[in-house]
């Protein structure tokens, strides 16, 4: 079994576990070793898994760190256990006696089972930094935290290797907040940044404060759009049969990067606008989305989309933010089936797009679900106080 298989089913165990886990030395035995195990040491072998590791520093005598993990006979990490549900960063500075306390040691672990801190010495060798460089938790792994823990296994453990993985996580974390501080708050320079193309004679802060929103909703609709381009590729690409080239319009579409709004596409948003209309509904409100992927319909803003339609390939349909089996009952006696993840929650398929003709209940169903998610009156579209 490879490492990730493994890494993934000690999760699934961890999470069973926790709750049958009472105090420190439960977490060590049940949660913490099988960890140490997995990373490849031996947790039966005092040459490579040594508890209450003396760990003296300055004038505190008899110290002992939980685990220290050797390789070649040489100390390179130190494991300090606490209760699963104690709050790991009010024992960092504990953890930080230890690390100080021992020169040839490159990684830190502060630990309660299921999160993990790894500290190391960036900033000053030998001192232990403030903040870890990587913090992960054991039940809810992503596929690059799972790549970076692969890193710290024995037959891998360089410190090279480490120091240099542990500044670019550094480094990304710290670019990665910025970015989205900026894409949520952007400051006044991205402001002006992004207006100096315009042919304003000079930026003033009114400018700066009347586009700031403006600024916002379209960074919203670029992401969107990204994820959205993105995801719905990756659902094509595994549909395709291997050595099998499909050539029309949808394709074409792409490989130009260019978004063309069909016909088709414009006739789904009248037919839609007439059926809420004809249901009572304040139409006033809507509008369209073109990407690559999918034509969306949305109340007031892109936000607020309800229905995303895709008339351009061979398997036409729509996806709804609705579940499937919630739609079901208004199905009319076509395909719904669940939808990939982050694109929405069910997808309906239609021969055509006339067949949107013959769901009208079904989207407007979606329509007044989102209305009252966003708070927006469904007969007067104004948005409630």
């Amino acid at each position: 079994m490879e490492f990730k298989e493994e890494l993934q089913k000690l999760s699934t165990q961890i999470a069973e576990r926790r709750i049958h886990v009472t105090n420190e030395e439960m977490t060590k035995q049940s949660l913490i070793l099988p960890f140490i195990q997995l990373l490849g040491f031996d947790i039966y072998n005092p040459l490579e898994v040594r508890p209450e590791y003396i760990a003296d520093f300055g004038k505190k005598k008899s110290e002992k760190v939980d685990y220290a993990i050797f390789k070649d006979s040489i100390p390179v990490m130190f494991f300090e256990a606490k209760s699963v549900n104690e709050k790991l960063h009010n024992h960092d500075a504990q953890l930080c006696r230890y690390f100080n306390s021992a020169k040839d040691v490159s990684v830190g672990i502060i630990t309660n089972g299921i999160e993990y801190r790894f500290f190391t010495d960036i900033n000053d060798t030998n001192i232990m930094d403030n903040k870890p460089f990587f913090v992960v938790n054991i039940t809810k792994l992503k596929e690059s935290e799972i790549e970076n823990l692969a890193k710290f296994r024995k037959d891998s453990f360089n410190k090279e290797s480490l120091t240099r993985c542990a500044e670019e996580l550094t480094y990304a974390s710290t670019l990665d907040n910025n970015i989205k501080e900026l894409l949520k708050n952007p400051s006044d320079e991205f402001v002006r940044f992004l207006l100096k193309d315009f042919n304003f004679q000079r930026i003033t802060s009114n400018i700066v404060e009347k586009f700031r929103p403006i600024v916002k909703q379209s960074i919203s609709n670029a992401v969107l759009d990204r994820v959205s381009d993105g995801l719905y590729r990756q659902e094509v690409s595994t549909n395709i049969e291997p050595n099998v080239i499909i050539e029309n319009e949808f394709d074409d579409k792409i490989k130009s990067k260019e978004i063309i709004t069909t016909d088709d596409d414009l006739k789904s948003f009248e037919y839609i606008k007439v059926m809420l209309a004809k249901y009572g509904r304040n139409v006033d409100q809507l509008g369209y989305k073109d990407t690559q992927n999918y034509f969306s319909i949305y109340v007031s803003n892109l936000n607020n989309w309800f229905i995303k339609i895709n008339l351009e390939s061979n398997n036409k349909n729509f996806v709804t933010r609705i579940e499937s089996e919630t739609l079901a009952k208004y199905s009319n006696g076509f395909k719904i089936e669940v939808a990939p993840k982050r694109v929405g929650e069910s997808k309906i398929y239609i021969n055509s797009v006339e067949d949107i003709k013959e769901l009208g209940n079904l989207i407007t169903y979606c329509y007044d679900k989102m209305c009252l998610k966003e708070g927006i009156d469904k007969i007067s579209g104004i948005k409630k106080a």
